[in-house]
């Protein structure tokens, strides 16, 4: 008889460790303390009284390691959250930094390096500094160089805006600018001199774009690609191609395979050798997640085929997490991280049931393979794509198919004449019309408008347990019956289709008021049995906002309400998918904009809410009983309502009086106000029959 399901005992000991990890996260974010892990020992007991009982000890040394696990994954999280948020430094003065540089690149604004081993004021900082560098700093420096220059050091917040921040996983405690000139003397950094001669090979033999796609395809950084084509390929579903993992690795420790099988070296030395030279590759890459990845699961596979050993796909990745959030735990909670191992979980959870089922319909093996390897890397990465950008991308699945084969194919010679221009340097000519085939393709993906086939609307948490419980029952790692596949999937997608009808059309009666902030603004989004409606002010970070719609079931929206000027209407984002923006008739109408329609109104109704401009950055509605105003200009021109909404403190400084009187005062940024999106994250308030209730997240 067979098992209901194979159980793979590394999985369940990466489950564990993250689940700790998790747990550990969560310990810190509420501010709880971590004698709650002690919950665990009773879990210990029961399997331990089962063992016994049942007379089988493996149980019991399972469960311990298990528990062992989760525990070491929640107080490594914990402790390394709690060391992100203490700052060494007190004054928020000038001070001379000096320290070793470990990454250089650029934005699209200005060049920043990233120091460790840093002092300040010749006290050791535990963590790494960003430093932003002004366009003349003075002497040049490249990674291994030392540096020293007078900085203004800012510490970074655990958790801005109730999310974690995202340099924690890279331990990156303060960001700084340089006040004057950067002071360097050389250092020499072996794999930080050898990404810089690739850059320089690259940079000197193609054209700028292409230079800057080729290199963040070798090694992975992807800083110097302008937004517009990172975007193309984010959209598109490829972005993927930029992320130093199994095509990367693959690629290398295949030529090294077949030059040692030409060669008749020994097998042990050749796979000796094929492993160290993919780490030196993964080194060239700074260790990025996805290569160590694809470098312990290519590993892992070498050895158990040298010893003849039973290969499975899902332990070797399994493995690789556990190897890696040891070292590092906050990359769970990476996206890279996620969407590395999520894409491959989904391709050997997938890939082998989607490839015998076309073949049964005589689609031939090889597309058959293809298809069922890109579909499966789609299903994994789903809801992460969901969560982390908002969308997915509609023609991702077709791209994946018939594009990444080919440029897995082109890939080879851009690396081969890189490596050999490597080492002679006039050979860098041969490499410009390797690349054409390659930069051609490129070309087309950068122009097609992929934009245009993007899916969203769909925000994270349970939405993502209930995909993957309906999709996971088809696997073929699960020994059931076809029809009981079919009912289970159908049940979990009748319950998943109903949480998306209630999130998006909830709530069933009033009105629900988020307010989601940004640095130099924010956003509040009223939803109705109606529609929803989007009031922005005109510094309101775009991908916060578009998180924000998602993350609330709100992308059709039924108005979009700007609070500022002329200027706020042309970089309005026609990717929120509503025709229909109002500003304040203050403004004077310049017509016609591209595919939407301005109203410039006082009074208007949008979404079943009445609204009024009361000027041109102040706004009060009417929402079922109460009045809510938003306001983002320093003098607050709304005199009453309920709940006031602001950008800036309602308080005028040369009186001492309030400018509005409210019962609730939310406030988009910290400046030392008490209820704060900054500190709290997404604050949500529920208006009905004249009656406010809110929720309102801990104090961390």
């Amino acid at each position: 008889m067979k098992r209901f399901v194979n159980v793979r005992i590394p999985v369940l000991l990466a489950c564990s460790l993250a689940l700790g990890i998790a747990s550990g996260y969560f310990l810190h974010f509420y501010n709880a303390d971590t004698l709650y892990l002690i919950a665990a020992i009773p879990v210990a007991a029961v399997f331990f009284i089962i063992s016994v009982c049942i007379k089988k000890p493996k149980i019991f040394i399972f469960a311990l390691i298990l528990l062992a696990l989760f525990i070491a994954g929640a107080f490594n999280s914990y402790c390394r959250l709690q060391d992100f948020g203490k700052s060494e430094i007190k004054s928020d003065q000038p001070i001379i930094i000096n320290g070793v540089v470990s990454e250089k690149g650029e934005t699209s604004y200005e060049e920043y390096i990233i120091i460790d081993n840093v002092k300040a004021e010749k006290r050791t900082l535990s963590g790494k500094v960003k430093v932003y560098l002004p366009e003349a700093y003075g002497e040049f420096c490249d990674i291994g160089y030392s540096v020293e220059f007078l900085g203004q050091l800012k510490f970074g917040d655990v958790y801005p805006y109730g999310e974690l921040n995202r340099n924690a996983e890279e331990n990156i405690k303060y960001t700084c600018s340089v006040l004057g000139k950067v002071y360097s003397e050389y250092g020499y950094s072996l794999f930080g001199s050898i990404r810089s001669q690739i850059k320089s090979v690259l940079y000197n033999n193609l054209d700028k774009d292409t230079a800057s796609i080729c290199y963040a395809m070798l090694v992975g950084n992807t800083q110097g690609i302008d937004t517009e084509s990172l975007q193309s390929f984010r959209f598109g579903g490829i972005a993927h191609i930029f992320a130093v993992s199994g095509l990367h690795i693959g690629l290398v420790f295949g030529i090294v395979t077949l030059l040692c099988k030409k060669l008749k070296i020994n097998k042990y030395a050749a796979v000796t050798v094929s492993i160290a030279l993919i780490l030196f590759y993964a080194a060239i890459c700074g260790f990025s997640l996805s290569s160590v990845r694809a470098v312990i699961m290519c590993a892992t596979s070498a050895v158990t085929r040298l010893f003849h050993l039973k290969r499975d796909g899902l332990n070797s990745l399994a493995f690789a997490v556990i190897i890696i959030l040891l070292i590092t735990p906050l990359s769970l909670f990476s996206l890279g991280f996620q969407l590395s191992a999520c894409s491959v979980g989904g391709i050997f959870l997938f890939s082998n049931k989607i490839k015998k089922l076309l073949c049964k319909i005589k689609v031939p093996r090889g597309i058959a393979g293809s298809i069922g390897t890109s579909f499966g890397a789609q299903l994994g990465t789903l809801p992460v794509m969901m969560s982390g950008f908002g969308y997915i991308s509609g023609a991702g699945l077709l791209l994946n198919i018939i594009v990444i084969p080919a440029v897995s194919l082109l890939f080879t010679p851009l690396f081969v004449f890189t490596a050999i221009s490597l080492a002679i340097p006039q050979a860098g000519a041969a490499l410009t019309y390797a690349v054409l085939p390659l930069e051609a393709v490129l070309s087309f993906l950068i122009s097609s408008g992929f934009e245009n086939a993007l899916i969203r609307g769909f925000g994270p948490g349970l939405f993502a347990l209930l995909y993957y419980a309906g999709i996971t029952v088809f696997s073929d790692k699960f020994n059931i019956k076809l029809a009981p596949r079919v009912i289970t999937s159908a049940m979990v997608l009748a319950i998943l289709t109903l949480f998306v009808i209630i999130q998006t059309y909830s709530p069933a009666e009033g009105h629900k008021i988020i307010i989601n902030g940004s640095q130099n603004g924010g956003c509040v989004i009223v939803k109705s049995q109606q529609g929803s409606v989007l009031i922005i002010t005109e510094d309101a970070a775009s991908s916060r906002v578009i998180d924000a719609l998602n993350n609330n079931y709100s992308l059709n929206l039924s108005g979009v309400i700007i609070l500022g000027g002329e200027e706020c209407v042309t970089a309005y984002d026609t990717d929120l998918n509503c025709k229909d923006v109002y500003v304040s008739n203050l403004y004077t109408p310049v017509q016609p904009y591209k595919n939407i329609t301005v109203h410039y109104e006082k009074e208007f109704t949008a979404g079943g809410v009445k609204f009024e401009y009361v000027d041109g950055q102040n706004i009060i509605f009417y929402s079922d009983g109460i009045i809510a105003g938003v306001s983002a200009s320093k003098e607050i021109k709304i005199e009453k309502c309920d709940i006031l909404i602001s950008r800036y403190l309602n308080l005028n400084t040369e009186t001492t009086d309030f400018f509005c009187e409210t019962q609730h005062t939310v406030y988009f940024s910290l400046d030392g106000y008490i209820y704060n999106c900054y500190e709290y994250g997404e604050m949500v308030y529920r208006t009905h029959l004249g009656n406010i209730t809110y929720k309102r997240p801990p104090r961390h």
